[in-house]
């Protein structure tokens, strides 16, 4: 028996388990995942990048208060790979319109930001900036750079060193872990049972009183079950009767050597950060190139939204060549023509955590000892603090958590009832 289950070890439930210890110390904590280890899911396969500029405030107060926690972390001598290049927006008319509400909360915040002309990055980046004549253009539907939107605190890190540093902090505090241990049903009880075949009844005061797991065990929660499973969170609710309000929908990465001095004077450009590295780099249509310079690589893709099912393929997504070349290749080559002679030498592929308005979801069901946080959106890594410490504090039964920055947020804002409005403009 454990105060408190937590189902799935990657970088949220890992940060959630945490900060339950940290708020109660004498709590028993276990984090249970199918996995044979921690962070083998999506959190694995994220492109793990992070930014502090979104459409939505309260998306940019998750971000800016889990980049400051990491940098904290970095600063106690422990290597998260934090590289601060920057996101650099190469936008269309269509993408600088949805950058402009990104813009105003940044001003808000005091958040650095820098804009250049199309003539200044056409020369620094190598980019074509005037595509509008050219036949390709027309028939993929984007148009001539208007500005490029350089954030400054934004930038690259290894989301596998992060998922260690929560979980050997885990480790340090007392909490345990249980991994090959895949979850397939939520044990849902009467809170006063009666002993009465057939139970639980309609009329019955339910509860969320544990996890079943493959091969029939039960695994037994005598406060709360914490579901932080990501995609896979609305296969196990639905089992209950239980909404999510996120679904998954498959992404895909794709690695391209640097291996000639065209593609190399883009992945070393000057002037934009302390590295001589180029930002991460964000292109009309949601295509991106993410600079792997330990690598000497870049790291490519897009988010298809219309048209992509919101489905789980497998355990193990798999990646499709031709995606690549028909879906992101179309596009980064138009901006950046080098592309077009080279093809990945390494792909993998996982799923975005969808909700309904790109913000996370963190609620308590029908009261039922159940938290469910999840819809991350393709943006865990960057808010995996936050969430951790709002999803902990909902558990312990409070109404506000303490971000490491200092702020407070009622967790309801996260919740259902008295959500708070604005729908995220940037998932990328």
């Amino acid at each position: 028996m454990f105060d408190y289950v937590i189902v799935g070890a990657g970088v949220v439930g890992l940060s959630t388990a945490y900060h339950i210890r940290r708020l109660s110390p004498d709590s028993k904590v276990l984090v249970v995942d199918r996995a044979h280890a921690p962070g083998s899911g999506d959190s694995g396969r994220s492109a793990a990048a992070f930014r502090a500029f979104f459409t939505n405030n309260v998306n940019l107060l998750l971000s800016n208060s889990s980049i400051e926690f990491y940098k904290s972390v970095e600063a106690s001598g422990y290597d998260l790979g934090l590289r601060f290049v920057g996101y650099l927006f190469l936008a269309d008319k269509r993408l600088y319109s949805e950058l402009r509400d990104g813009l105003r909360e940044a001003e808000r915040l005091g958040l650095e930001f820098k804009v250049y002309e199309p003539g200044v990055i056409e020369d620094s980046l190598n980019v074509r900036v005037r595509v509008e004549d050219l036949e390709e253009s027309q028939l993929v539907g984007v148009s001539d750079i208007v500005e490029g939107i350089h954030a400054l605190k934004a930038g690259v890190m290894d989301a596998g060193k992060l998922v260690e540093y929560y979980y050997k902090a885990g480790l340090s505090t007392g909490i345990s872990y249980a991994f090959d241990t895949e979850v397939e049903d939520l044990i849902v009880e009467p809170r006063r049972p009666l002993g009465i075949e057939g139970e639980p009844f309609p009329w019955q005061d339910l509860r969320v009183s544990g996890v079943r797991v493959r091969g029939g065990r039960e695994i037994r929660a005598s406060r709360k079950v914490v579901l932080a499973t990501g995609a896979w969170t609305w296969r196990i609710t639905a089992k209950a009767g239980v909404e999510s309000f996120t679904r998954p929908k498959k992404r895909q990465v794709f690695s391209i050597k640097a291996l000639k001095e065209p593609l190399r004077r883009i992945l070393y450009a000057r002037g934009f950060n302390s590295y001589n590295v180029a930002p991460m780099i964000i292109l009309p249509r949601k295509a991106y190139i993410r600079p792997t310079p330990e690598e000497g690589s870049f790291w490519t893709g897009v988010s298809d939204d219309l048209g992509r099912p919101f489905e789980l393929e497998d355990w193990d997504p798999r990646p499709e060549p031709e995606f690549y070349v028909k879906g992101v290749l179309p596009v980064i080559s138009l901006y950046f023509p080098p592309f077009q002679e080279h093809y990945p030498h390494a792909m993998w592929a996982g799923y975005y955590d969808y909700s309904f308005d790109g913000l996370p979801v963190v609620y308590e069901p029908y009261e039922s000892d159940l938290v469910i946080s999840c819809g991350t959106s393709g943006s865990g890594i960057m808010k995996a603090d936050a969430i951790g410490r709002i999803t902990a504090s909902l558990t312990l039964g409070l109404e506000e958590a303490e971000l490491y920055t200092g702020e407070t947020i009622k967790v309801k804002l996260l919740g259902l009832k008295e959500r708070v409005t604005g729908a995220e403009k940037l998932v990328i």
